[in-house]
């Protein structure tokens, strides 16, 4: 279970970034987007969205590696652990796609 939930982690880490950039790359008439999480927002401030959401994509990846092959933590703790960022992760997913409906975006980046 704990390379499944690495996997999934990963690919729901993949649609939040896209989401969270089509979220936030251009203002949209009429609407106040932003970050919600203002430890990403913060990072967005410092590094620009794009610069922000690839330092978030390298920190995730060495995260997720850490979590698999680390022995300091016993597998359940990992899967556990893991379980908690793709509810958590999956949550901001929703949330993002229900924001690109309302919006009037394209989810897949266009027009």
């Amino acid at each position: 279970m704990l390379y499944p939930l690495a996997a999934l982690t990963l690919l729901l880490t993949i649609a939040d970034h896209w989401t969270t950039y089509l979220c936030l790359r251009a203002p949209i008439v009429g609407w106040h987007v932003v970050e919600a999480n203002p430890v990403v927002d913060s990072l967005f401030q410092v590094s620009g969205l794009v610069g922000g959401l690839l330092i978030d994509s390298v920190f995730t990846l060495f995260a997720i590696g850490f979590i698999l092959y680390t022995s300091r933590f016993q597998r359940r703790v990992k899967e556990g652990f893991l379980g908690f960022i793709v509810v958590a992760t999956g949550y901001a997913v929703a949330n993002n796609l229900a924001a690109i409906s309302a919006l009037g975006i394209s989810p897949l980046g266009t027009g």
